[in-house]
């Protein structure tokens, strides 16, 4: 297969000549890579990416497969129908344990308040410690389930001790608003719904001592079979992130666009999610991804562990003592970086 360089993709991306050639290419090393999406959660960057024709710049075809939430997802990567996913970490945890082979090869962002637990203060809850007898609504099974109950632990209560109502993100504000649960664990933007509506927050990933992150995941066999496709994806996604590190507002009109609101409003939304992106350098830190061959040593590991143990705990997978290391794949991004 003929190899691209990083100096490579961007002089090719540069002009109609040098496009000519990458387009030839392109077509030989098959460039076509379908990527699914939560369309239910915000994707800034993956809204200015796809916008602003960077996947274009770069000579990838990819196609947008919108689900309404990771577990959706699954069946699709499983199945080939997709081959690259942006999802939340509970997903690609419970699969890969399942013995799908998937591997998280970029920590798309981390979030201390994308996720809140807001209650409704009329039933009585100004904290905590006045959930009990209290129904809170959750996705049984996702980041918001783990957080629930371990804030419901910090004041001695078990889920035995309130009534746990299993809803997507998209049916908590109706609920919330028909009476139908008392509170609600769950992330932007339908959290803003329920906090408009009167909701007070009372916990959230940064007051819990915790963080939730979004991940990009590759099938394995893309990742082997079809690494010019993947490191011209990189090339895209790269410049994109670069455009958000260094100016946040210019890149929030595409997910504006996409939600059917004021840009304002999605600069407020990823402001209240206190949202990190980590540069590709970052990600070969011990924090994120490690470097290639130590993913042993990173940090984000053990995080990763936690949740499994958590997994284990609800009969979502059947054991936590999974070589985690494997789950990560940064070999991507540093040939990246070494190109």
């Amino acid at each position: 297969m003929h190899s691209l360089n990083r100096r490579h993709l961007l002089t090719l991306a540069a002009g109609g000549v040098a496009m000519s050639q990458l387009g030839r290419s392109a077509k030989a090393a098959d460039n076509v890579v379908n990527f699914a999406y939560q369309s239910g959660d915000v994707n800034v960057l993956l809204m200015y990416v796809a916008g602003k024709g960077l996947f274009e710049k770069y000579n990838v075809d990819v196609k947008l497969l919108p689900f309404a939430a990771g577990p959706q997802q699954l069946p699709a990567l499983a199945a080939g129908e997709a081959d690259l996913a942006w999802m939340g970490e509970f997903p690609a945890i419970t699969s890969f344990a399942n013995g799908l082979p998937l591997q998280i090869f970029l920590v798309e962002r981390t979030d201390t308040s994308h996720q809140r637990l807001v209650a409704n203060p009329a039933k009585g809850i100004k904290g905590l410690d006045d959930l009990k007898g209290k129904s809170i609504g959750v996705t049984i099974g996702a980041t918001s389930h783990f957080l629930a109950l371990l804030a419901l632990s910090k004041v001695g209560l078990t889920a035995s001790d309130v009534t746990l109502v299993n809803l997507t993100p998209a049916n908590m504000p109706p609920a919330y608003l028909s009476d139908r649960i008392d509170a609600a664990f769950t992330w932007e933007p339908n959290i803003t719904q329920i906090e408009k509506a009167g909701g007070l927050t009372i916990a959230t990933p940064s007051s819990l001592g915790r963080y939730t992150a979004g991940v990009l995941v590759a099938r394995q066999e893309f990742i082997q079979t079809k690494s010019e496709a993947l490191q011209r994806f990189l090339a895209a996604w790269h410049e994109g992130l670069t455009a958000y590190r260094q100016d946040p507002l210019s890149v929030m009109p595409f997910e504006a666009k996409r939600l059917g609101v004021p840009v304002e409003e999605v600069v407020a939304l990823v402001k209240r999610q206190n949202s990190y992106r980590p540069s590709f350098e970052e990600e070969l830190t011990n924090k994120y991804l490690g470097g290639v061959g130590q993913a042993d040593q990173s940090k984000y590991v053990e995080h990763l562990k936690e949740i499994a143990e958590f997994l284990v705990q609800i009969n979502k997978i059947k054991s936590a003592d999974v070589n985690w290391a494997g789950l990560i794949n940064p070999q991507p991004v540093a040939a990246f970086l070494k190109s």
